[in-house]
């Protein structure tokens, strides 16, 4: 199992005297990238559980073979459970091997002119394939196998989020990142490279007697049940123009749910993998109590936030602002190279306030630079507590 870690999904990153490191099918030792062609998702929801199938083709339209690697970011809660790679009609399955030994017989194949794939975590938050040469005019498919945890709403339901397109990775001037970037001088952009929409898209949702109802706030959406499972899938067919949004409903969302998986009798009776898995799913239900509180908004204001992601972030602060409990405190810090709060510190909930704060972001920029969020938790989280 590959860890991969947590990447915004909010858009392109882009700053003045920044670096950039571009997701996709790259040339080795380049940062040139070849043309994404189609990619498709299957998607499976178990409870709070999603299982993802993702399917990605390449195609190297040069007159020369190439050596090409894969770098793919995704959040921190997933993982990813299988890799096979089918390039120029050669298949190939991943292994897992120690770094050193995989690395050795990575380099072998390559020497002797064979196509291989070596997967590794980089930085902590890249997950990295090189694939090997690819022919020219030959094209490269990725089925990624990815598993991770959804983030549950205040009613218990699931909310989960497809991104239209591979973004970049944005890396801070001077960083030590070990997958080497490039500068942009000061006046670079990043780049869309081969950012191809997602063309084809299904999910299935388990255990329908317990689910509600399926929406999304984003999309048109199709939902049929049978056998047990709820089909969704896009009303409309062609590539997402914008990320996918979908929330699964649960009939009774305090129910605690078992999810099972039987074992895999092909790793062995000595590996953990052979064994069957367990995994219990409940939402508490806790008294309500009013209480108090305070809320810090922290807004990205980065270069990368331009157009329709920086309305989209106006729009959700301002509903968020008139949403406030009476009797709490509340600013708003945004962020970028640097940050900028409206008040000086947290001030009261009150229409005067409230007056201030929904003026400032219904003008929000995306004029702070670069994407360094850093700085602004270390100020929040040095903060004393209101009394």
């Amino acid at each position: 199992v590959y860890k991969v870690v947590q990447y915004s999904v909010r858009g392109l990153r882009q700053s003045v005297m920044s670096s950039r490191l571009l997701s996709g099918l790259l040339v080795a030792g380049k940062q040139e990238t070849l043309p994404l062609k189609d990619v498709s998702v299957k998607a499976t929801v178990s409870g709070y559980l999603v299982g993802l199938d993702s399917t990605l083709k390449y195609h190297n339209e040069g007159d020369n073979p190439v050596e090409v690697l894969f770098r793919f970011p995704l959040e921190e809660s997933f993982a990813v459970v299988g890799l096979e790679v089918l390039i120029a009609g050669r298949r190939i399955k991943a292994e897992v091997s120690e770094k050193e030994e995989a690395r050795q017989t990575y380099d072998d194949a390559i020497a002797s002119g064979f196509s291989a794939a070596l997967a590794e975590e980089k930085s902590g938050d890249i997950f990295s394939i090189s694939l090997g040469n690819l022919p020219p005019k030959a094209d490269a498919e990725l089925h990624l196998k990815l598993a991770g945890e959804l983030p549950i709403d205040a009613e218990g339901g699931v909310r989960f989020t497809l991104p239209s397109v591979l973004k970049p990775r944005y890396t801070p001037q001077g960083s030590s990142d070990p997958l080497a970037s490039i500068e942009d001088g000061g006046t670079g952009q990043v780049q869309h490279a081969t950012t191809a929409a997602v063309f084809n898209f299904n999910l299935e949702v388990t255990g329908s007697d317990g689910v509600s109802n399926v929406t999304s706030p984003t999309h048109d959406i199709r939902t049929e049940t049978r056998e047990g499972r709820i089909h969704v899938s896009l009303s409309k067919s062609g590539p997402l123009s914008k990320d996918l949004v979908l929330l699964v409903h649960y009939s009774d969302p305090h129910q605690p749910r078992a999810i099972t998986e039987p074992g895999r009798a092909k790793f062995g009776t000595e590996s953990w993998m052979s064994n069957p898995a367990v995994m219990l799913n409940f939402f508490p239900q806790f008294s309500s109590a009013r209480a108090a509180c305070e809320f810090i908004f922290v807004v990205d204001r980065s270069g990368s936030m331009r157009g329709g992601f920086i309305k989209s972030a106006s729009e959700t602060l301002v509903l968020f602002l008139k949403s406030i409990p009476p009797g709490c405190h509340f600013n708003i810090i945004g962020f970028g190279s640097r940050y900028q709060s409206l008040f000086p510190k947290s001030v009261p909930y009150d229409q005067k306030n409230l007056d201030t704060a929904v003026r400032h972001a219904e003008g929000l920029q995306a004029d702070l630079g670069g994407t360094e969020l850093l700085s602004p938790l270390r100020h929040i989280f040095g903060l004393p507590l209101l009394s």
